[in-house]
């Protein structure tokens, strides 16, 4: 199976126009390309699904179309406004939407989109064109331009990830011309790749104030206490609010319960609570006074008992790799080598006494069947990769690849995302994924400065990176976008010495007023 001419075009047509807006550095130039990629984005997807079930029972029903449409325009000319008066609304109500999925019902099925991010996101862009369009930004940098040629030479990292950035996403798109699941890469790119880069050029025109990243922090700790509420009432009665086949069966299986909330897995549950605990140990490890950091504390403790009745393995992986990076920001790397020694020593341990680690055929089999398959997996996805080492199977391919070539089985990744980009993109995009990560690594870790708040995005992210070795969703997770647009807007701005002094700045008047848990002034 082949993308057609349309397909492939509408591809370009949308990866490209999010490609232009990451290295525009004419406004009219970036906000034109960034509409026109959300506008293809669910064209692309509708000529995709046209003649389905699922979308001839909406094409069918025009008074429905018409509501929908008429609800999303009122909703994102709403947010739009609110976000031009109140500026310091948008980033907040971006990190807020980012793990929100609404069930969508068509056609008899049910699927979990990112309805609120995507019209905070498209909000968002229509607020940012108006007032650049009509006079100076307000809550942004001058004209909210960014020109990679006036960049100081020291910054080339960060033009570089921009332009890694930008062709990784045409990549994306000119390697589903040849790709084995082209519904499934054009639902990436659409439902993904697209909105979170547009999103990612409106949060890196963010001035980061420190209020304003202490609101953040209050925002998601608040949204991470009613998710762990949830997961505590479902513990409790032994109920799963929102019910998945799999997971309802396994419950059943094992003697333990494993909780999911608002998420229809657990591991994405787990890897939303262990950012946000992240998050929290960078506030605490800079933060002054007594107050703050108790309740910080506090949260965090809830947080993390609700991340133990999730049962993820990967989740706690990321959350130890993400509190390293904050000791080794905050004291030295010494004490963080030291301590993970320690971990991967007291890990040994556990693996030698429950009999895990012993290498027989029985032990290979309770590996797989431990990890819900995901070792035959990564083993079908090496050999995938080493079928085709240069270009792979094609964007989006790695479920109907396995399928085909390996064993049946329902899946569309691998659960670790550089064998999965190994197996779709080959060689070819191996290097562009290594040269991202390795780019935004130095980017995030050069701006944390002596600051809380670049010591947590750059720790948040390194936690992404690892738990999608075991979990996947590194590229199309919002929260990877998310962490990078901060990260890169605080880089170009820089506030770290007022946000180690905790004393506002001029710019504090398009910031959120301070709130109570975090002191966001100390962020």
């Amino acid at each position: 199976m082949t993308a057609s001419p349309l397909e492939l075009g509408g591809m370009l047509v949308a990866c490209g126009g999010a490609a232009t807006a990451l290295l525009a550095s004419d406004f009219r130039i970036r906000y034109g390309a960034a509409a026109v990629a959300l506008i293809a984005a669910p064209a692309l997807v509708a000529g995709d699904v046209w003649h389905t079930a699922r979308f001839v029972e909406l094409r069918n029903d025009p008074t429905n179309l018409a509501l929908v449409v008429a609800f999303a325009l009122i909703a994102v000319g709403g947010a739009a406004t609110l976000f031009r008066l109140v500026p310091w609304t948008f980033p907040i109500s971006v990190f807020v939407a980012l793990p929100l999925r609404l069930p969508v019902q068509l056609g008899g099925e049910t699927s979990h989109l990112l309805v609120p991010l995507y019209l905070v996101i498209a909000a968002g862009l229509v607020s940012s064109a108006y007032v650049a369009l009509t006079g100076a930004p307000r809550g942004r940098e001058g004209d909210g331009s960014f020109d990679p040629s006036r960049m100081p030479s020291g910054r080339w990292p960060l033009v570089w990830l921009h332009r890694v950035l930008a062709a990784t996403l045409v990549l994306y798109a000119v390697q589903s011309a040849y790709s084995a699941d082209v519904s499934n890469a054009i639902e990436n790119a659409a439902f993904f790749l697209v909105p979170f880069a547009v999103m990612f050029v409106l949060l890196a025109e963010v001035r980061w104030t420190p209020r304003l990243l202490g609101g953040v922090l209050v925002a998601v700790a608040s949204t991470g206490l009613v998710f762990a509420g949830i997961a505590f009432w479902e513990y409790a009665t032994r109920d799963l609010l929102l019910s998945r086949g799999d997971l309802l069966q396994s419950n059943q299986l094992h003697l333990y319960f494993r909780v999911n909330s608002l998420f229809y897995d657990p591991n994405v549950f787990g890897r939303y609570l262990a950012l946000i605990l992240v998050a929290l140990a960078a506030y605490m490890a800079w933060a002054r006074g007594i107050l703050g950091p108790a309740l910080a504390a506090i949260v965090a403790g809830v947080l993390l008992a609700a991340l133990t009745l999730s049962y993820s393995i990967t989740s706690f992986a990321a959350l130890i790799a993400g509190l390293l990076v904050v000791l080794a920001l905050r004291w030295s790397l010494r004490w963080a080598l030291g301590s993970a020694v320690e971990i991967l020593v007291c890990g040994a341990i556990v693996l030698l006494v429950s009999g895990t680690g012993e290498s027989d055929l029985g032990s290979a089999k309770r590996i797989n069947t431990t990890t819900s398959g995901r070792a035959d997996l990564v083993t079908g996805g090496l050999r995938l990769a080493g079928d085709r080492p240069v270009w792979g199977w094609g964007s989006g391919s790695f479920g109907a690849a396995f399928s085909r070539h390996i064993e049946r089985a329902r899946t569309t990744v691998s659960h670790s995302e550089p064998i999965t980009v190994a197996a779709e993109q080959g060689a070819i995009g191996l290097i562009a994924y290594v040269a991202l990560v390795a780019l935004a690594l130095v980017v995030l870790l050069s701006g944390t400065g002596s600051a809380a708040a670049g010591a947590a995005v750059a720790a948040c992210f390194v936690a992404m990176l690892i738990h999608s070795l075991g979990y996947a969703g590194f590229a199309i997770d919002p929260a990877t976008w998310a962490l990078l647009g901060l990260g890169i807007g605080r880089w170009r701005t820089g506030h770290d010495a007022p946000e180690v002094r905790g004393a506002d700045t001029p710019t504090d008047r398009d910031a959120p007023p301070a709130a109570s848990p975090a002191r966001p002034a100390a962020v």
